[in-house]
């Protein structure tokens, strides 16, 4: 019923539509006859150059129109039969039906029980889905017992799904499963769309196929509750058979695989032997499916003509043309002709084939059948086989050889090409995992496989002369492949294939072999000199040089390319100042900008920094390191502001920065004029190695207020030179003066991997490393003079793990001063690839000058200091235990400085202590006293003297190559060896001349102790003294005696005892001496006891010189005219006069023969006789 007719008043929203069939009224269409999808009206009028319009209602059907296109057609004067009298037709595209079309269930098998199924779901929306909406499939009771699994994978020609959307997999009440993909804020737009899912089949057979239910609805959350957005669909599943008895890929061999068209690489037509073994015997003539994984394409007939078949089952071709003659009777049944299939229908990745009734069970049978290969490996890759209600095994299938996953190609520049003198080289990384494994250089030949690698034709690779340069290593590689292992050449009219040859020891190892690796190739090339679309690059891999040679191809692959679009007018960045190193801070780096398009409001504008130049000074302001417009007031924006700066990773080494200035906003048109320099400075700080090659580029981008990428340009950013980090070059084992020998210890943190460090000793002159030694783990390859290198062998120097190299036995330079080194790595023996470097370092060791002896040092006693009091000790050598003043004549190679310091300390032999010493008494005389304020430091036993400590630094206080006189205090523990060091400093402390503490010092002798007795001391008498010496350590054969003055040795017939001999006078003193000698040569025991001397006493008991009295003197030596051991000095006695004496006399002048009367009393008994001896006259 047509009656709702009525014609509009508006065609569209601005233009009116006239009456349909005259003003005020219409013509009423009738229907068709028999036809209800057709008006006709049977006369109406219209005027030229009319709009005319009609609103009339209609029932939609449930689905879109599947036998027509969905369109409406008017057609004036369609009922006429000559062409001239139908005068116009015209087709208008209809809305599509909201229901849901394309709804399709695929699997990859079929059998019962399996746990790793992967199921298609298939479908095809008309209205959006917007958010609490959803896609709900869901089975019917046939459907039981399907269990799914996430993640989803989206197949290849499906349209994207939403990345917000929510996946759910269940049951229903009745255990039919349920999948619902319910839309979030994104909704799901109309499109088609192909999900997989990894499902378990039924644990039990379906015979019938079920039902699946696709539908979109409102409120998807009250599911089974239906608000339609589309209508539903349904379609049929599938049944679950059982196992099949087997089924393979039948394993050819070689010469099999020429005759029967093996062909592995992507893309090409293959034949593949099947086979396979029935549980039951088919008792009608059935299909027999075989599914191959995602990517194949068997051909729409894949029976083919007589003369070209395409499926084979002829015991004479299945394994190639006449080869009736090798088939493997024992192992394959032959096919019956009457049973060969009648039909093959190919349908995407499906084969169906119709086999009549004849195989048997307990036979297993081949055939042969062509599909061409997808462009790369499927990810689950199993073929299926079903017949007869029973379905195989998965079987496992083969890699396509091409590269495994994904290659691809990833330029720096995106900038087509400016129209410059230089044009800009654009590195491109190809990354990729081979599936077949490109050989190496074989030993009788020159090269080995070869990699090509195909531009698009706008491109062109850089070459001089043919000849190319790349980098290429295994991902994750600190280094690539040694230059000689590769040979790169370009080839192509155009410059747009390049050619890789193995020309070394390396292999590119396949995933075929288990060991596969991705590999990373970086290319140079020249970008189109126009914007163009993404196209594709090529990756081929050949076993030999002979690429020509179908025999040699291995993997074929194609590379999604990239979209070149425009570039700046000019770009440019320059290192002012030219600083290089690394961890070096670069405070002018000049930018200069120039954009092809003007600068609008609402634009950015970004200039991103190599990877590792951080450019941000306050992170969280995002300010700028000292930004600085140039000829600018007061910036080149003025009313946007200065940029922002911005870093990611900024906590690593190799943060990734950008200049910034986020949105243009200068309320005007335009903001800033196309084709004008924007210059600017930044500041920044070298990263400590120079960035990977991909990532030491500048990169200027324009973006209009869309986001649209309007035009980028690149700019190569400089070298750094990869500075060793942590660095220090010190003495091992305590400073030493230039020239001797020291050990030295190189500490330094590397930054890249290498295997060697080169050592050169720049100052002061005369390091001689000849003779030098390191740890026998290491190698030294050179040592000559100056220079070392030294190879770490396998463990190699590792990028951040600090190292110490200890180099003993090295002589010093010459002179002394601040040494200065240079360091190198390098990442081969051959030295031909530096890595790391420091050059002309000076935070090491200062090596101190020498400090020389000009004469022997002497120590005086304190007897010797006052000779007038002590005549007899003064002629003695200086006695351990006792102070004594010591003197040394020293020069130094290097002038000590005001506010420095001479140190003086001593240390005995094998840690033993050394001399005591005291400040009192230091001096230091030149050509003058020199002043010094000395100070003894506890911890150390040193005299520590401060020169001149009230004149500046810089002033002279002791000059070079000049002697002084260090005079000062000391006190002596032991005889044994005492080495006197001698140190200066700097005001800072700083060590600069120094005698290693080899000045061999003083030899003091021992100390004796003495003791005289006696039991009579009569004057003028011969008396038996005894004396007990003690010598102590002392080595002694002769013994000299020294009497006090009037003391005389008994000269006589029985001499002065055993072993002595009277001697001479002792110098000046007078005072009488004789010697013990040992009888036998031996030395003299430590304890001399009882020693009995005949002396002849004086009158009286003598009064002295000195202070020495009447004391009593021993003198050890070796013998003969050896060197005093030691001395001693013991009290003596006095002369006893004998008690009660008296003369008695008269007092008369010239009195004659008077008597005199003589007391006295006698101490001792047994005297003989009684001697009186007048005065004189």
């Amino acid at each position: 019923k047509w009656s709702n007719f009525e014609v509009t008043a508006n065609c569209v929203d601005t233009e009116p539509c006239e009456d349909f069939g005259g003003a005020g009224g219409g013509v009423i269409p009738r229907v068709e006859g028999g036809v209800s999808n057709a008006l006709v009206w049977d006369q109406v009028y219209f005027n030229p150059n009319v709009k005319y319009g009609f609103r009339h209602k209609i029932r939609m059907p449930l689905f879109g129109p599947r036998t027509s296109a969905n369109a409406f057609f008017f057609e004036f004067g369609f009922d006429k039969s000559m062409f001239s009298d139908r005068i116009r037709a015209v087709a208008v595209e209809a809305t599509p039906v909201a229901s849901m079309v394309n709804c399709k269930v695929g699997y990859n098998t079929n059998q019962v029980g399996i746990l790793d199924n992967r199921m298609q779901f298939e479908f095809q929306t008309r209205t959006e889905v917007g958010e609490s909406a959803g896609i709900v499939i869901v089975g019917d009771v046939n459907c039981r017992g399907f269990v799914f699994e996430a993640p989803y994978i989206l197949l290849d020609g499906s349209d994207t799904l939403p990345d917000d959307f929510t996946l759910s997999l269940g049951r229903q009440a009745d255990q039919t499963p349920i999948i619902q993909l319910k839309a979030q804020e994104t909704p799901i737009a109309p499109g088609y769309y192909k999900i997989e899912l990894k499902a378990a089949n039924p644990a039990g057979l379906v015979a019938y196929a079920g039902t699946w239910t696709f539908g979109t609805y409102r409120e998807v959350n009250q599911y089974p509750i239906k608000y339609y957005i589309d209508n539903e669909m349904e379609v049929p599943g599938f049944t679950v058979d059982e196992r099949m008895k087997h089924a393979g890929l039948y394993s050819v061999n070689d010469l099999q695989k020429k005759a029967t068209g093996r062909e592995d690489r992507p893309g090409y037509m293959n034949s593949l032997v099947f086979e396979f073994e029935l549980n039951a015997r088919p008792e009608e003539m059935k299909v027999m499916l075989l599914k191959a994984p995602h990517g194949f394409v068997f051909e729409d007939d894949c029976l083919g003509p007589d003369h070209d078949p395409r499926l084979h089952t002829d015991n004479n071709t299945v394994f190639g043309p006449d080869t009736e003659d090798f088939w493997p009777a024992g192992e394959l049944a032959t096919w019956d002709p009457l049973i060969w299939p009648r039909e093959c229908v190919g349908d995407g990745r499906d084969a169906s084939f119709r086999i009549p009734i004849g195989l048997e069970v307990n036979k297993r049978y081949a055939f042969r059948i062509r599909v061409q290969n997808p462009l790369k490996s499927p990810e689950w890759n199993k073929w299926t086989l079903a017949y007869n209600g029973e379905a195989s095994d998965p079987i496992p299938g083969f890699n396509i050889w091409t590269s495994v996953g994904e290659p691809t190609a990833v330029p720096v520049s995106y900038a087509r090409l400016p129209g410059t003198a230089v044009p800009i080289v654009n590195p491109v990384t190809v990354t990729f995992r081979p599936y077949k494994t490109v050989p190496a250089k074989p030993p009788s030949s020159l090269r080995g496989g070869v990699v090509r690698i195909e531009a698009p034709s706008t491109f062109r690779f850089v070459h001089e002369n043919g000849k190319c340069q790349v980098d290429f290593r295994a991902v994750g590689d600190s280094t690539p492949w040694p230059k000689s292992y590769t040979d790169c050449e370009i080839a192509g009219a155009s410059f747009t294939k390049l050619f890789l040859y193995m020309t070394g020891e390396n292999e590119i190892v396949g995933d075929e072999s288990g060991d596969g690796q991705d590999y990373q190739l970086i290319m140079y090339v020249f970008n189109p000199d126009t914007a163009e679309e993404a196209q594709g690059w090529r990756l081929d891999t050949f076993s030999t040089e002979n690429w020509q040679d179908p025999e040699s191809s291995l993997d074929e692959s194609l590379i999604p390319g990239f979209a070149v679009h425009n570039n700046f007018w000019s770009f440019s960045v320059d290192n002012v100042p030219e600083q290089y190193d690394g961890n070096e801070i670069v405070n002018d780096v000049t930018i200069v900008v120039s954009f092809r398009d003007n600068v609008k409001d609402g634009d950015m504008i970004t200039v991103y920094s190599p990877r590792g130049f951080n450019l941000v000074a306050n992170p969280e302001l995002n300010l700028c390191d000292n930004y600085r417009p140039v000829d600018a007031s007061p910036d080149w924006f003025p009313f946007t502001g200065a940029p922002e700066c911005f870093c990611e990773d900024e906590r690593t080494d190799f943060p990734s920065c950008r200049v910034q200035w986020v949105k243009i906003q200068e309320g005007k048109s335009p903001a800033f004029p196309r084709k004008k320099d924007i210059t600017f400075k930044i500041s920044t700080r070298n990263p400590k190695n120079t960035p990977f090659i991909n990532d030491n580029f500048w990169r200027a981008e324009h973006h209009s207020v869309t986001g649209a990428l309007q035009a980028s340009q690149i700019a190569k950013s400089w070298e750094v030179n990869p500075q060793l980090l942590e660095v220090d070059v010190r003495f091992a084992n305590g400073y030493r003066s230039a020239g001797s020998k020291a050990n030295i210890d190189f500490v330094f943190t590397p930054v890249n991997d290498a295997c060697c460090l080169e050592i050169q000793a720049e100052y002061p002159l005369e390091f001689d490393f000849t003779q030098a030694m390191v740890h026998s783990k290491y190698t030294i390859l050179q040592q000559e003079g100056s220079r070392m290198v030294i190879s770490f062998g396998t463990l190699g120097l590792s990028p951040g793990v600090a190292v110490t190299l200890r180099v003993t036995d090295v002589t010093l330079g010459r002179g002394g001063g601040q040494t200065r080194w240079n360091l190198m790595t390098y990442l081969d023996e051959l030295l031909t690839t530096q890595k790391d470097e420091i050059l002309k370092f000076e935070g090491g060791f200062r090596l101190p000058g020498n400090v020389i002896l000009e004469d022997e040092p002497l120590l005086t006693s304190a007897w010797k200091e006052a000779e007038s009091i002590y005549p007899v000790k003064s002629l003695f050598r200086p006695r351990i235990g006792e102070w004594a003043t010591a003197e040394f004549r020293l020069s130094f190679s290097q002038a000590v400085m005001a506010q420095g310091k001479l140190i003086v300390s001593c240390q005995g032999a094998e840690g033993e202590q050394g001399y005591s010493l005291r400040t009192d008494g230091f001096i230091i005389v030149g050509s003058g006293q020199i002043d010094a304020v000395a100070v003894f430091d506890d911890s150390t036993g040193a005299i520590e003297a401060t020169l001149k400590a009230d004149r500046p630094a810089t002033e002279t206080a002791m000059l070079a190559e000049t002697p002084y006189t260090v005079t000062l205090k000391v006190y002596a523990h032991t005889g044994g060896v005492n080495l006197w060091r001698f140190d200066t400093t700097d005001a800072d402390e700083g060590f600069t001349n120094t005698n290693d503490g080899l000045t061999q010092g003083f030899s003091p002798v021992e100390n004796f102790l003495l003791t005289v007795s006696v039991v009579r001391s009569p004057p003028n008498a011969i008396i038996e003294v005894v004396l007990n010496v003690d010598k102590g350590d002392a080595v002694i054969r002769e013994l000299m005696i020294i009497a006090p003055p009037g003391f005389k040795f008994d000269d006589g017939v029985e001499g002065c005892g055993d072993m002595c001999t009277p001697g001479p006078a002792l110098g000046s003193t007078g005072r009488r001496t004789a010697t013990l000698t040992s009888p036998t040569g031996q030395p003299f025991p430590r304890q001399l006891a009882g020693l009995r001397i005949r002396m002849k006493t004086p009158e009286h008991t003598p009064i002295g010189t000195g202070s020495e009295g009447i004391m009593w003197f021993v003198e050890g030596r070796t013998g003969g005219l050896g060197t005093t051991q030691g001395w001693g000095q013991g009290a003596g006695f006095a002369v006893t006069q004998m008690a009660g004496s008296a003369v008695y006399y008269a007092g008369v002048s010239g009195l004659r023969a008077t008597q005199i009367i003589f007391t006295f009393t006698l101490d001792v008994d047994a005297g003989s006789y009684i001697a009186v001896v007048p005065p004189a006259g």
